[in-house]
């Protein structure tokens, strides 16, 4: 099955569970997240700087425990993906994950990128992805927290037009409409 571009606003396929999405300029693709997807998540997690980490987590975290990545892949809750280079699917460079809130209406992100892959317009393409999915979802609106440091996020959240709705201390949280 042909995959469309990342920018896409609405994926090709009836289901969530379908979408796969290219990013050509990083020759990436972007794919549903599974169970069998946790040991490369954590070397994903292992082969990022603590810089990085810190900015997805807000903490030095070094990996996730299988009951918090069951949490993230259960589609009552949470929507993940992983990318990977068109030709090693099994080197995951990105992990993003959208989880509802209790109220549906709005949705969190959080976005790991390896640091060798930052910098390329793969951040821009998964926040754009998923604004779309949070859409398709019924939410109003994503939510990030990101370090008040981080730049290449700021600049995402701020291209697409998010606005900051809290500032404290080392971190901002950020509103973006999804409609």
């Amino acid at each position: 099955m042909p995959t469309p571009a990342l920018y896409a606003s609405a994926p090709a396929t009836a289901t969530d569970e379908a979408w796969s999405y290219e990013h050509p300029p990083t020759e990436t693709i972007t794919r549903p997240a599974t169970r069998a997807d946790f040991d490369a998540v954590n070397q994903l997690h292992d082969r990022s700087s603590l810089a990085s980490r810190f900015a997805r987590y807000q903490s030095a975290r070094r990996n996730l425990r299988l009951a918090e990545w069951n949490h993230l892949i259960n589609p009552d809750r949470s929507i993940s993906w992983v990318s990977h280079p068109q030709h090693s699917p099994e080197s995951i460079v990105a992990t993003m994950n959208l989880v509802r809130d209790t109220d549906n209406q709005t949705a969190e992100l959080g976005l790991l990128i390896e640091d060798g892959w930052q910098g390329r317009g793969l951040g821009t393409a998964l926040t754009a992805q998923a604004r779309a999915a949070a859409r398709t979802l019924g939410c109003s609106a994503l939510v990030v927290m990101t370090g008040a440091d981080n730049v290449r996020m700021l600049k995402i959240l701020r291209g697409l037009g998010a606005a900051p709705t809290l500032a404290t201390g080392p971190t901002i949280d950020f509103s973006l409409a999804v409609g």
